[in-house]
């Protein structure tokens, strides 16, 4: 998606949190290490590595090692009141979250909307389902650099997954690359990341079964570095979205029909999430 704005609405949105998170990521262990929950990946604040292991949420990834990226994870736009755990330092870390959070929901807004339309729905169908309960969580993912050793087989930054929940807005970081979507042959293709203003747009989980398989969740890593890549640390920002976690999610109308019935029963969103986390956190 390009020409969303989001990098542009105030002007320095994005590169205001890139640089609040790259200031925080770049502390001492001890230091980030006052923000981390020790609940594992999901519940918020401070995630070393070791601890996640995306991997193990995808078939035949159950034996994954730990990924090799720190997390810093926001659900509730950066309010101090709600957040578990918000950093203080850097001081322009919590401005930055919450006015990235807020910009993203509005990108949001406009790719349900365009959804709806693009499966015959009326325009606002997501609304009541996208709600102010809607499970919007912002991932700043930091991988550290990595030493190239060459030769094949080398571990993936982060594991091969399908993202769990509703639509991730991701935003690359612009200078170290990556990421790669796993097409139905097995290959790997990269995705390069866009520059000036332009965010990856990514279906996960519920998505697919809403849509009926019309759109799918994608399997994709962040794959190992090499060259100058290995020397450099890299950056995400990751908008995850979902509805309420009370969402009982099944095939929309008109994705189903007596020559195409509904390939998924009804599914929690909660219930999935939460079974993600867990595997992903064994």
């Amino acid at each position: 998606m390009v020409g969303a704005g989001i990098l542009r609405r105030p002007i320095g949105t994005t590169s205001a949190l890139y640089d609040a998170a790259t200031t925080f990521f770049s502390q001492s262990h001890e230091a980030k290490m006052l923000w981390c929950l020790n609940k594992g990946y999901g519940p918020g604040g401070f995630v070393p590595q070791g601890v996640e292991a995306v991997g193990r949420s995808h078939a035949g990834g159950e034996n994954a090692v730990p990924d090799l990226l720190e997390n810093l994870v926001f659900s509730h736009g950066g309010d101090p009141s709600l957040e578990p755990a918000m950093p203080s330092h850097p001081p322009s870390l919590q401005p930055a979250v919450h006015n990235f959070s807020t910009h993203a929901r509005t990108v949001l807004s406009l790719l349900l909307r365009l959804s709806a339309s693009a499966l015959g729905l009326e325009e606002d169908y997501f609304s009541s389902l996208y709600d102010q309960r809607a499970a919007c969580n912002l991932k700043l993912s930091w991988y550290p650099a990595v030493p190239d050793t060459g030769g094949d087989g080398r571990q993936p930054r982060y594991g091969a997954h399908t993202d769990y929940t509703g639509f991730t807005l991701l935003r690359q970081d612009p200078a170290v690359g990556g990421l790669e979507v796993q097409l139905s042959g097995g290959e790997w293709l990269p995705v390069p990341a866009e520059q000036g203003d332009g965010l990856v747009v990514n279906a996960g989980d519920l998505i697919q079964v809403w849509s009926n398989d019309r759109w799918k969740s994608p399997v994709h890593r962040v794959a190992a570095p090499t060259g100058e890549a290995a020397a450099r640390a890299r950056l995400s920002l990751v908008f995850f979205t979902g509805p309420p976690g009370d969402t009982l999610v099944e095939a929309l109308p008109g994705t189903w029909g007596p020559h195409n019935p509904k390939h998924y029963p009804p599914v929690s969103a909660r219930a999935h999430l939460l079974q993600k986390l867990h595997v992903t956190n064994s």
